[in-house]
């Protein structure tokens, strides 16, 4: 039995913040102001300069930069978007683009100033700059380099009159000592006066318009209330400390900052003792609230303090970080209990103040606890019995290890052991069942309505009722669902486990609810169930809420706490529901949230484009962007000014024609290498902290084509190869037409050196019958004869000339070879020329002693071989756009005729024919044909031969020239 000492110490709840301070990148901790510009980038005022902060770095500006000194006072911003800068020196700059320049007025004011410390200063709708001093005792108006002293009408007969200039929404108000001006209708009272008289010793900045047509003014020890019906309410002396700001948030809240903190006043018109006080014993030099609703804290000798939620407590006793860990929360009464991972206890009644109970255990490590009927505490992973009362902590089994704790509906306890399942009676008796009932490694406990007890294991879950233990759910082991936690949804069971997410279970069926439908991390640590249908589930990802409208469709609704809205840190060990608040054992201490509150909910994910580039090339971001060819390495830069989020913002983007989905990062940077020419649209956006994406915004630019990419020129390059090769083409197939033309000339020559030698044995027989008519005294005929044969001479020499003649003239020709031939054949030669009435033979062209040559053929080797003779038939007609000569015998026929042929011979005419038809066709592209038809093969029984020449009616034939 071990005995301590039964103390308590006082832990208060403060906001979770992040500091920010010269290991950061602030140029000073003496923060001097805070200034949020209209793109949403945050203003440091510093004794050392002015730093801008995007929610990454700090960016600093000192007289390297142009300030006229670094000891900066007051920023404002003028309708161009430019920051106005006023430093000690009652000098003033402004930011334009990247380059601050000094106003032109500042040697003016200097004068006008008198050694006076100059005050705020506005800018009205007009571009109107006007100053005040600290003292209150000057106004000067400034418009564009014009500096001049300003006096109200009602003040000028007036000695020294002290006015003050402040800008309370969108209105600009003076406040004047000894008279009621135009410009306010502001009555002067004692209250007044004493405020402004003594206001040098404040900033003067602190005005600020309440609610509409109320204004506050703050003061030393207070501030004063009035409207413009002259209504005063004046709050001094509610505090030792000087007061030196006074702010206006978005939620209606007024706040003083002095050196013992902040303090947000509730409701202006009760004064400042109805307040929360906020960074206690921080001298708070100004608050901030942006426009995403964040708070930002300047600290005289501190530096920056970023709050994301207010609502937001944290309860932190411990130095060292295991200190910190809070492990288990349980309501006792009214109280709320949790214990840290050594063991000690802490209670707190709700107000924001934490009692320590030093309930130092031996083991020094502690993972759950819990209350017995009699309001004593088991605790300590070797479980203890500690008596709040008294101090007194008992051992009461120094073998099992507690994994999770319980109080039941019937005053025991249940524990879950390493090993199985104990408990502690009504009487505070430990009781441990035997491992033959059950002996299970334990990690969670839930028990239901109706008293049945739940347990949690490695492998499922276990049903204990009337003192018996039995499987009610055993899960997949192939993801080692270890389960972490059980509750009750509706009529379904919820699991928590620490591989699969989350198991809803009802008679038999399983739901499953994983990272695929929304669930931050598959590892979960804790849930709570709550009456109205939420389920809060904890893990190393933070807080998240799981509302379900519809579990078989898996319609879920989330909603997610993190270490970006103020929690303390994301790995969350219990959560407790209490007075509609939300505690949350972490580990960095134990966490009181209100769920409600507006602070939590994600800001809209705004992105801007900061950097566009084209190599070496920055662009300004508002230019047309049509780029040069090479011109084509893009780097894009933007930011996402969610101060949440921070380094940790998401973003995504796409690149139209390079990529068709979104690409996520963590970079603010993108490089596009080698684009193509053509018209592009990059599209980028950031996530918020709910894990929702902002509007996309986007980028268009064009980058140009090389001018021998452009269409213009691979038109004129290809129809230039398309000419040259057309070129080519047609000198190719002019040389080979004129080497065709060589060839048909040659031929021709041959042809008509054969034809000019006609068959001997043709000129000797028909001498020889001239002879024999002369010899006769038959003299007219013979001078027939050799009127025809000299015809046909002078005919074959005249066609001769010709590489086409009429098929007129060389039937006619036939006809007299035919004549001539008839005297040496006698009457074993029988012939008829047809005609088919109206074939236009003048009109059709034939080479020259094209048919001759078949028709000898036909009567040496055809008819000649015959004792009685034959007959050949000659026949001229038209066959559609041909005309056709058919020369028909019926002599041996061909077949029979190769027998008597001399096989070492050939015809060279008929060899000739074939040449000049062949080049006729390649010369003219027309269709030129001789078949030979042997008439026995296709008719047994019959002889003779066919020949048939099909020739175009037009020959579409240029002369051949050389």
């Amino acid at each position: 039995m071990l005995h301590v000492c039964y103390l308590f110490a006082q832990a208060n709840g403060e906001v979770s913040f992040r500091h920010y301070d010269t290991k950061q990148g602030l140029p000073s901790t003496q923060i001097q102001g805070l200034f949020e510009d209209s793109r949403g980038y945050i203003w440091a005022i510093t004794d050392r300069g002015a730093a801008r902060f995007n929610g990454y770095e700090f960016t600093v500006l000192t007289t390297r930069d142009g300030l006229p000194t670094n000891n900066v006072l007051l920023i404002n911003e003028d309708r161009k978007g430019r920051i106005w800068f006023m430093c000690n020196t009652g000098q003033y700059a402004f930011m334009e683009g990247d380059s601050i320049l000094p106003y032109k007025g500042n040697e003016r004011i200097s004068t006008l100033l008198k050694d006076r410390l100059p005050g705020p200063f506005f800018f009205d709708d007009a571009d109107t700059l006007w100053i005040t001093t600290f003292s209150g005792i000057q106004l000067f108006k400034c418009f564009g380099d014009s500096v001049s002293e300003f006096i109200p009408q009602s003040a000028k007969e007036a000695s020294s009159p002290t006015y003050y200039l402040r800008k309370v929404g969108k209105k600009l108000v003076t406040l004047q000592v000894g008279d009621i001006t135009a410009d306010n209708k502001i009555s002067t009272d004692d209250n007044i006066s004493y405020l402004l008289e003594v206001a040098g010793e404040c900033k003067l900045a602190c005005s600020v318009e309440a609610v509409p047509g109320t204004w506050a003014v703050a003061g030393p020890g207070g501030y004063v209330i009035f409207d413009e019906s002259t209504n005063i309410q004046a709050f001094f002396n509610y505090s030792p400390y000087l007061f030196s700001t006074l702010e206006h948030d978005k939620t209606g809240h007024l706040w003083l900052t002095n050196s013992n903190g902040a303090h947000r006043i509730r409701n202006f018109r009760n004064g400042p003792d109805d307040s929360d006080a906020f960074f206690e014993g921080h001298f708070i030099t100004a608050v901030l609230q942006d426009r995403a609703g964040n708070y930002w804290f300047g600290d005289r000798d501190n530096g920056v303090f970023f709050v994301p939620c207010l609502d937001v407590q944290v309860f932190n006793t411990g130095t060292p970080s295991k200190q910190n860990k809070c492990v288990a929360l349980r309501k006792c009464g009214k109280d709320i209990l949790y214990s840290d991972a050594q063991g000690y206890l802490y209670r707190t009644t709700g107000a924001n103040v934490s009692e320590i109970i030093p309930t130092k255990i031996p083991s020094g490590v502690t993972l759950d606890f819990a209350v017995t009927s009699k309001g004593n505490i088991v605790i300590g992973n070797k479980p203890h019995l500690f008596y709040p009362a008294t101090g007194k902590l008992v051992e009461l089994d120094k073998e099992r290890t507690v994994r999770r704790a319980i109080s039941l509906s019937d005053g025991r306890c249940a524990f879950a052991l390493a090993d199985g399942l104990a408990f502690v009676d009504i009487n505070e008796k430990w009781q441990v069942l035997p491992k033959e009932i059950y002996k299970e490694r334990s990690n969670a406990l839930f028990e239901d309505d109706d008293g049945t007890l739940f347990i949690g294991t490695n492998n499922g879950v276990y049903k204990y009722s009337g003192d018996s233990i039995t499987p009610e759910l055993a899960l997949n082991q192939s993801v080692k669902p270890r389960v972490s936690d059980l509750g009750r949804w509706r009529d379904y069971l919820v699991i928590a486990t620490r591989t699969a997410g989350l198991y809803l279970y009802k008679n038999e069926q399983v739901v499953v609810i994983d990272e695929s439908h929304g669930l931050l991390s598959n590892t979960i640590d804790c849930i709570e169930t709550l009456e109205n249908g939420d389920i809060w589930i904890g893990s190393a990802s933070g807080l998240q809420r799981l509302v379900i409208e519809d579990l078989v469709k898996h319609v879920l609704t989330w909603f997610r706490i993190d270490n970006q809205k103020g929690l303390p840190s994301n790995e969350v060990n219990d959560i407790l529901f209490s007075n509609h608040r939300l505690l949350v054992a972490t580990n960095s201490g134990m966490c009181s949230i209100d769920p409600l509150s507006p602070g939590l909910k994600g800001s809209t994910a705004d992105v801007l484009l900061n950097h566009f580039s084209a190599g070496n090339t920055n662009l300004l971001l508002d230019e047309i962007r049509i780029l040069k060819h090479d011109q084509n390495n893009i780097r894009f830069g933007f930011q996402s000014l969610n101060y949440r989020t921070g380094n940790n913002t998401r973003y995504r983007y796409m690149l139209s024609g390079v990529q068709n989905d979104w690409r996520i990062t963590l970079n603010r940077t993108v490089d596009f290498w080698s684009l193509a020419p053509g018209k592009y649209v990059f599209e980028f956006a950031a996530m918020n902290e709910d894990g929702e994406w902002g509007t996309p915004q986007s980028v268009s630019f064009e980058i140009t084509a090389h001018f021998t990419q452009t269409w213009w020129f691979k038109i004129a390059v290809l129809l230039s190869v398309l000419l040259i090769s057309l070129l080519v083409l047609y000198l190719l197939y002019q040389s080979k037409k004129r080497k065709l033309i060589i060839r048909a000339k040659i031929t021709e020559l041959r042809q008509q050196a054969l034809n000019a030698n006609m068959n001997p044995h043709f000129i000797f027989n028909a001498l020889g019958s001239i002879q024999h008519f002369i010899n006769s005294g038959r003299a007219e005929e013979a001078n027939e004869y050799l009127a025809d044969f000299s015809k046909l001479i002078r005919s074959n020499l005249e066609n001769n000339r010709h590489s086409l003649v009429d098929l007129e003239d060389e039937i006619e020709g036939l006809k007299l070879y035919l004549k001539l031939e008839k005297l040496r054949f006698g009457e074993k030669l029988k012939y008829q020329v047809n005609v088919v009435q109206d074939f236009p033979l003048h009109e059709c062209m034939i080479p020259p002693m094209l048919l001759q040559p078949y028709v000898e053929n036909a009567l040496m080797h055809g008819i000649l071989p015959l004792e009685e003779g034959g007959c050949v038939d000659i026949e001229v007609k038209a066959d559609g756009e041909q005309y056709v000569v058919e020369i028909r015998d019926n002599g041996i026929g061909m077949k029979a005729a190769l027998l008597y042929a001399d096989k070492n011979k050939q015809s060279l005419a008929m060899k000739l024919n074939s040449e000049r038809l062949a080049m006729l066709r390649e010369l003219t592209g027309q269709a030129f044909e001789i078949t030979a038809e042997d008439v026995s093969v296709a008719n047994k029984g019959d002889r003779g031969t066919v020949i048939t020449v099909k020739i175009p009616i037009s020959i579409k034939l240029e002369p051949l020239n050389f």
